[in-house]
């Protein structure tokens, strides 16, 4: 019976490895833990990240996306939609990162001690290749951690987020500084608040605009729209059933 029950663990732990469905028909990866350490060149870089995240939908463990090339295509990673640990983005050269779908970051590890987001450094100081917008216009939850954005000379529209909107801790540190200049405003509908210029980039809130009733997301700004407390990200009604990802990870 032992041996039996090694054997499972150990096929189910391959399977994650692989990125395989498991839960809830949720394409399963595993994250990093190299932090700023790499080995290999760009294309080394981009190629690894390939086969870890291709139709990835949660990674368990951390994102770290570091020294990758101007010309990569990381079209494969929309499909995120959870990171159970932190997301780290350094050193880059790409213009965009596509994580249209990631809507909870849970911060369970985080980057250098306190921070669920770190991103520092993304441009080439020989050439205007840069990244220039986080497309991450679902994001509405980072359970633990804070964030620490700083020295993307090109980067826009991080200032015009509300970051307390989506940061769970309110002692959890906020670092946003010294990033692009000469931003186009955010399009009007957006009230201020996007992740990029265009009409889809408007940023989602879905704490600061609750009813004092709530305690924590809500979907609409009265009383009675106040999501269930398992809810994580958001919801779509007041039900436990109708949470876009659970507080507590299943």
């Amino acid at each position: 019976m032992r041996v039996n029950a090694a054997l499972q663990v150990l096929g189910f732990l391959l399977n994650l490895a692989q990125g395989s469905e498991v839960g809830n028909s949720q394409a399963v990866c595993p994250g990093t833990l190299n932090g700023l350490s790499v080995t290999g060149d760009a294309e080394n870089q981009y190629q690894t990240l390939y086969k870890l995240y291709e139709r990835c939908e949660v990674v368990m463990g951390n994102l770290e996306i570091v020294l990758t090339g101007h010309n990569a295509d990381l079209s494969f990673l929309q499909w995120i939609r959870e990171v159970t640990g932190y997301v780290l983005v350094a050193m880059n050269e790409f213009s965009t990162l596509p994580l249209p779908n990631l809507r909870v970051v849970r911060g369970t590890q985080v980057y250098d001690g306190k921070f669920a987001i770190f991103v520092m450094l993304n441009y080439n100081t020989n050439s205007s290749h840069a990244l220039r917008q986080l497309r991450f216009t679902q994001l509405t939850e980072i359970l633990s951690g804070g964030v620490y954005i700083e020295k993307n000379d090109k980067l826009c529209h991080m200032d015009t987020i509300d970051w307390r909107d989506i940061v769970r801790d309110r002692g959890a540190e906020i670092v946003v500084k010294d990033n692009g200049r000469n931003c186009p405003p955010c399009h009007e509908t957006c009230k201020g608040r996007c992740w990029g210029p265009r009409p889809e980039d408007c940023q989602t809130l879905t704490k600061t605009i609750c009813a004092p009733q709530c305690n924590g997301h809500c979907f609409g700004p009265n009383p009675n729209q106040c999501c269930h407390d398992e809810c994580a990200g958001g919801c779509s009604g007041p039900q436990d059933t109708d949470c876009f990802a659970c507080r507590l990870f299943k």
